[in-house]
């Protein structure tokens, strides 16, 4: 009799002879003979065609049948395209003028490329297209005299199957078990599930119906029955014991040291044990890499995750980083290759010859889909060359292997969760080979696995863990990708910031980074050695990492030191975007990738994708060159500085900051009037307070400015000395000194900027959705508190020039972000932007500014029942707002010497040039940190 692997290997080969059959009448016969002949079943033994009846209601009451197993099965075609419903109702209109003993059990009816399988007694049908018969073989068991026992309706697995398995974890967390062996637990059954899906084993389901017949339903001896299968799966066939029971001896010798380990035995309840049939009810099979991810991060709390600062990672976003690091190139190489046999061997002998790195593999959803999309080129490549010639060993002709692909993670569960998922995916894979080349392959025992090492990857020697020594010679290509732990500067423990500063050794500003920096650095220096060793290896890093790392105070250590010190480039990069997956409890970031090379080896040109909005679906194109803040531009590395340069003399501070628990802050209009008719005497020294949301949305609130107060009025107000009380009270409770030391001048604010003239508000956060970043031009009769910024003493032209499309531009490039939401620096943003020489400006330039800009504020008065941000929503921004600022763009791109119709890069090009010209050298910019004296 025929194994299943037998069965499901004719299966294959009778899907693809059939795939392009029609016409019912010319070939209906010979495929309902070959088809049992899938099952080793001679069909004129048992069957035969067009059986005549009568008796039949409609029509002439005659009809036939085209193929009849008397008792058991009978078979009706129809052309491609029918309706198998309506034959399906046809075929048990014969049934009933059958005699007895010849009605059959089951029918089944095709198109060619549809079979529909039904059964008599119950009338439960499957469908399911011709091209799945080799995953579907089981449902015909009862041609060869078998039966299976539990049937099971299968849902596909998505999020829902990760949260259930979540579920689980917990369940066996709350009772108790927990730790290693809850971790081992885990992943031992999701290979389980899978296999029994996969045809893994010889026979589907065997893992379910060792559960629903094997296990008590209380759940008590669950547990136990799970360690004896584990040790028979890892005992080769003719090492097991004579007298193993056939329910265990039908599993197969898995090897790969999954099952090797001893665990203690889990203690199930009736809810363990029904969750984990419920969990064989889905079909695994269908699984996607990506789900891994997903179901590891439902079994983690939402504390962990942001411990570990885990962001998982969307098919669609790792395909972002693995086009352009190899994987576009490779599909390249092999549409060349396409009907040459010598190019096609070649590029066959170069994929088994690449290796991949993720040094924070997480549950391995880079390395999944880099070996799923190699395996689906080599199978590619191999169905063109191997055309025409009868396989006998698919296995030898499938060369690329998960001992390709190393990952390090710091978690033990994820890492374990790895290490097996590669091997599903490699079976996952093998199914579609033998589907394709007409041969059953099933990779057991288990004789390679991924080189998964559980471990902090900061610490761990990236070299050592490639193990490259006694094969350099024959790879070609060595690629880190990934998407490191993102934990933010102020977020890392002490013992993380050890780490990146020891990578980061002597370089200025090097606490200013975040721990994904590290990454970067290692991965360079690693490049470096690689190319230095083995320089006919080629090799690459692609990182996916928050957007901070291209923004703000970061750039300059982290970029300095790879571009300069490590002397790489970057050779493709995304830009902002929002990063999506398909977890339960996503995590909300905006992310860039950027790919990175030793520049001996780096090519001329350069990939760039631009995103008109996070959301947005990338624009490629090609860049010369792709600086530190991923634009093609000029390499500048602009550095935070503690005042303007020379030819600004206005210095921006920061907003009064109250510290006075709200006691000086009046929030409502009804507050401010209740006070002010308690407390009439108090209004001179009440003035409208903003922040930027406040500024922004037209709302206003009151503070009580006190600095100049006389202490004799002060002392007539009741209600005012009251709040100052108060805020005394408050301070001297503070554990910062700061704090206390201001105890002492309560009817101050914690920190006073506010000017006696006209000054410039700029709001400190801003929505990225904004053109322009909305400025006030206040007077002394307004204060802004420190969610704001403030230049004093400001005149319409500085004004204009900071209003000015230039200047956004030159925000947009330095400026820090708070997920993609602008964040405007005194030290980042604005001391270094290269102010025009007013010396150097005639008067009619300078008037021109001044005039744009008081047009702009002109604009925004004939609108006062808008606010701000109805007026700069660039979907809403009037007629006469977006003229106003179109001709302040213009004059002040006139100062610079720009054309009215200059771009965005273009106005970059030259800040950056004008900037490259005040900051003297690259190295001057990343000089290392002091040391300090003793």
């Amino acid at each position: 009799m025929l194994t299943w692997n037998e069965i499901r290997t004719r299966a294959a080969q009778f899907a693809e002879r059939w795939a392009d059959a029609t016409k019912e009448n010319a070939e209906a016969q010979t495929f309902w003979n070959e088809f049992l002949a899938v099952y080793g079943v001679d069909r004129r033994r048992v069957a035969a065609f067009e059986r005549k009846v009568k008796g039949l209601e409609k029509g002439s009451g005659r009809g036939r049948i085209d193929l009849l197993w008397p008792g058991l099965f009978m078979a009706e075609h129809k052309s491609k395209g029918r309706d198998l419903s309506e034959a399906t109702t046809q075929a048990l209109d014969y049934v009933q003028v059958l005699e007895p003993h010849e009605r059959p059990q089951w029918i089944a009816v095709s198109d060619f490329g549809q079979i529909r399988l039904q059964d008599v007694a119950t009338g439960q049908a499957e469908q399911f297209p011709l091209t799945d018969l080799p995953k579907e073989v089981e449902r015909f068991a009862f041609l060869i005299g078998k039966q299976l026992r539990h049937q099971r309706e299968a849902d596909p697995v998505n999020v829902k199957a990760a949260q259930q398995m979540g579920k689980l974890h917990n369940l066996l967390e709350d009772s108790g078990y927990t730790g290693h062996a809850l971790e081992v637990l885990l992943v031992r059954l999701l290979f389980l599930l899978f296999g029994d899906d996969t045809g893994l084993w010889d026979e589907r389901g065997l893992f379910y119906d060792l559960l629903a017949d094997h296990t008590r339903s209380d759940g008590e001896d669950t547990g136990s029955v799970l360690g004896r299968l584990f040790q028979v799966l890892d005992t080769p066939n003719e090492r097991r014991q004579v007298n193993l029971p056939e329910w265990l001896k039908a599993f197969p010798y898995v090897n790969g040291e999954l099952f090797k380990e001893r665990i203690d035995l889990a203690d199930f309840s009736p809810k363990m044990r029904e969750m984990l049939l419920d969990a064989c009810t889905l079909d695994w099979g269908a699984v996607s890499p990506a789900i891994f991810g997903s179901m590891f991060q439902a079994v983690m709390d939402e504390t962990e995750r942001r411990n570990l600062g885990a962001h998982y990672t969307s098919e669609a976003n790792i395909l972002k980083a693995l086009g352009p690091l190899f994987l576009d190139e490779l599909h390249a190489q092999r549409e060349a290759a396409r009907g040459s046999k010598a190019k096609l061997q070649q590029f066959l002998d170069l994929l088994p010859r690449l290796r991949f790195l993720d040094p924070a593999c997480g549950s391995g959803n880079f390395l999944l889909l880099t070996f799923r999309e190699l395996r689906r080129l080599e199978l590619d490549v191999l169905l063109e060359y191997l055309k025409g010639q009868n396989i006998f060993d698919v296995k030898s002709h499938l060369r690329v292997n998960v001992g390709q692909f190393y990952g390090i993670e710091y978690d033990e569960f994820p890492a374990q969760i790895a290490r097996v998922a590669m091997w599903l995916a490699d079976h996952q894979a093998n199914i579609e080979a033998s589907r394709k080349l007409g041969q059953n392959f099933v990779n057991l025992p288990l004789n390679q696995a991924a080189h998964i090492h559980h471990g902090d990857a900061l610490d761990v020697d990236w070299l050592t863990h490639l193990n490259l020594e006694a094969e350099a010679g024959e790879v070609r290509g060595v690629y880190i990708l990934g998407n490191p732990p993102f934990i933010g500067a102020s977020l890392m423990t002490p013992a993380q910031r050890q780490q990146l500063l020891a990578l980061f050794h002597n370089v200025h500003n090097a606490t200013e980074l975040d721990y994904v920096a590290g990454w970067h650095i290692k991965a360079a220096k690693l490049m470096n050695t690689l190319h230095r060793h083995w320089p006919q290896i080629e090799t690459k890093t692609a990182l996916v990492s928050t957007n901070s790392i291209v923004q703000g105070e970061q750039v300059a250590p982290l970029w300095s030191s790879l571009l300069r010190d490590q002397n790489q480039v970057i050779t493709a990069a995304h830009q902002t975007f929002q990063w999506s997956n398909d977890a339960p409890g996503q995590a909300a970031v905006h992310c860039v990738i950027t790919q990175f090379q030793p520049a001996e080896t780096a090519p001329a040109s350069r990939l760039l994708f631009i995103y008109s909005n996070p959301k947005a679906a990338p624009l490629q194109q090609t860049a010369k060159f792709i600086n530190a803040y991923l634009v093609d531009g000029p390499d500048v590395i602009v550095t935070k500085r503690s005042a303007p340069f020379p030819h600004s003399s206005h210095r921006m501070s920061y907003g009064n900051k109250p510290t006075d628990n709200g006691h000086l802050i009046f929030q409502t209009r009804e507050e401010y009037d209740t006070f002010l008719r308690e407390e009439p005497g108090a209004a001179p020294f009440i003035k409208p307070m903003l922040d930027a949301h406040d500024f922004i949305n037209g709302k206003t609130r009151w503070c009580l400015w006190l600095p100049e107060a006389d202490p004799a009025e002060l002392r007539r107000l009741p209600k005012v000395m009251e709040r100052v009380q108060k805020v005394k009270e408050f301070r001297l409770r503070s554990t910062a000194a700061p704090t206390r030391k201001t105890a002492e001048t309560p009817t101050r604010f914690f920190y006073v900027s506010h000017p006696k003239g006209p000054y410039v508000a700029m709001p400190r956060h801003t929505s990225a959705n904004r053109e322009y970043i909305p400025l006030g031009y206040l007077d002394e009769h307004t204060v802004i508190n420190d969610a704001m910024c403030l230049v004093a003493d400001a005149d319409l032209f500085l004004f204009g020039v900071m209003q000015s499309r230039l200047h956004m531009a030159w925000m947009r490039l330095v400026s820090g972000r708070l997920k993609s939401d602008y964040r405007y620096s005194p030290q980042v943003t604005y001391n270094t932007f290269p102010w025009p020489d007013r010396a150097a400006l005639t008067i009619k330039q300078i008037q021109a500014v001044e005039k744009a800009a008081q047009q702009v504020l002109d604009a925004r008065t004939s609108h006062p029942d808008s606010t701000l941000a109805d007026l700069y929503d660039p979907l809403t921004m009037p007629g006469d707002m977006r003229a106003a600022h179109n001709a302040l763009d213009r004059a002040v791109d006139a100062v610079y010497g720009l054309s009215a119709s200059s771009t965005e890069v273009q106005r970059l090009a030259l800040l950056l040039k004008r900037y490259q010209d005040l900051v003297p050298t690259l190295e001057s910019q990343a000089r290392p940190a002091r040391r300090s004296r003793k």
